[in-house]
């Protein structure tokens, strides 16, 4: 798998505890826009307008519900898996409530 990286502004759908991944859920959320960023392969901007299924660190989403926005940066881990950075910077996980 190639190195990539894609800034994501998602609204979450649902979540639920991740079935292979300790510490992690499974997120599904429709991808509102998407930008590359710089010095890495952008994977993921073809989602915007659909649905995706995102694994994220369950403490990252403490406080998010459906209807929230997110902004993040999420790669392709492998066929079909697509997961948000492990440890983001404060400004590259936002979440905007309702």
């Amino acid at each position: 798998m190639i190195e990539n990286r894609t800034a994501l502004t998602v609204r979450l759908l649902s979540k639920d505890t991740h079935h292979r991944l300790a510490g992690w859920d499974q997120a599904v959320v429709h991808v509102l826009e998407a930008r590359e960023v710089p010095g890495f392969a952008d994977l993921l901007s073809r989602h915007v307008g659909q649905r995706l299924e995102l694994a994220v660190r369950t403490e990252l989403l403490t406080d998010a519900e459906p209807g929230d926005t997110i902004r993040l940066r999420a790669r392709v881990t492998g066929p079909g898996q697509v997961a948000a950075e492990n440890r983001p910077a404060p400004e590259d996980f936002v979440v905007q409530h309702g």
